[in-house]
């Protein structure tokens, strides 16, 4: 009777602890990876067959880039969850050394998919600053691999939105943004509802300068907005795209938010005029002394 017992609770203790949950966030340094990440597991995250969570991928801003990935702590998605934050997602956000690149973007969400408990209806996407402009060019990009976007104080190219009008929009900027002009939004925006697009949501704050909008990624508005949307898939295989075509740089010239930013004037400079050399005075002459009579200028007049 007790070897049956001790046998059961042995193959309970077992069976929980191949099911140990794997919440909270994870630093991911894969060599065989274009960029190093966080992963963020939400409680009861264990990985096992049959589970199936949401993916959120977060697109850091440009002072952010480099090779210390705890500064992608310093604001946005990874920042808010380590303060109040939860949320039913898996999260990855990864750090770029110089600027986002669209295929080695796609290349972390193959290894996503294809490794962790990814609802693949369910992919979608965010950036601030320079992420926005990551985020609306990924999605134009790979339009069919995302549920929804939300590009955050950013902008993106007028010939991608033909390719996004079926995809639903999040977008957020403040009107008083210098280092990113709001027009950058207003324009896509208008371009996609223009090509048909009807799952536009578009907030535009008149009191947020740049560093202000970073606010999105704490609101819950945002991430109950992404779960009313999934995107159709096909039952393949996951395959990692090989040789992805190469595009043009896409790290837009911006400053990054960052608090009470000063603004600069800058004036051109002026081209140095030509300088002309003065000439030499030639040196006076003394008039005589009036008993030098002879040198005085009456005899030359006279005689010649």
């Amino acid at each position: 009777m007790y070897k049956y017992l001790f046998l059961f609770l042995l193959l309970s203790s077992c069976t929980l602890w191949g099911q140990k949950d794997q919440a909270g966030l994870h630093a991911v340094r894969n060599k065989n990876l274009p960029y190093e990440y966080w992963t963020y597991f939400p409680k009861g995250y264990s990985g096992q067959e049959g589970q199936k969570f949401p993916l959120l991928i977060y697109l850091h801003g440009r002072s952010i880039q480099g090779t210390d990935l705890n500064k992608v702590k310093k604001y946005g998605v990874i920042y808010e969850l380590e303060r109040k934050l939860e949320l039913d997602f898996i999260v990855i956000a990864p750090q770029c050394q110089k600027g986002w690149e669209n295929d080695k973007l796609i290349q972390i969400l193959d290894y996503a998919e294809a490794h962790y408990a990814v609802d693949r209806k369910k992919v979608y996407l965010c950036g601030m600053s320079m992420g926005g402009y990551g985020a609306w060019y990924l999605a134009g990009y790979a339009p069919d691999r995302f549920a929804a976007v939300a590009p955050i104080a950013g902008g993106g190219r007028l010939k991608d939105v033909e390719g996004m009008k079926n995809l639903p929009h999040f977008v957020v900027h403040g009107k008083k943004d210098k280092p990113v002009p709001v027009e950058e939004s207003r324009k896509m925006v208008k371009a996609l509802k223009a090509a048909g697009n009807t799952e536009v949501n578009y907030i535009e704050e008149k009191n947020w300068g740049h560093s202000e909008a970073v606010r999105v990624f704490s609101w819950p508005k945002l991430y109950e907005w992404f779960l009313k949307y999934e995107r159709p898939i096909k039952d393949e295989p996951i395959l990692a795209q090989e040789d992805p075509p190469k595009e043009e740089p896409q790290t837009p010239e911006i400053k990054e938010p960052q608090p009470e930013e000063e603004e600069y004037i800058v004036f051109e400079e002026e081209q140095p005029k030509e300088t002309v050399k003065p000439q030499p005075k030639a040196p006076k002459k003394k008039k005589p002394k009036w008993w030098q009579f002879w040198k005085w200028k009456f005899w030359s007049k006279m005689f010649g």
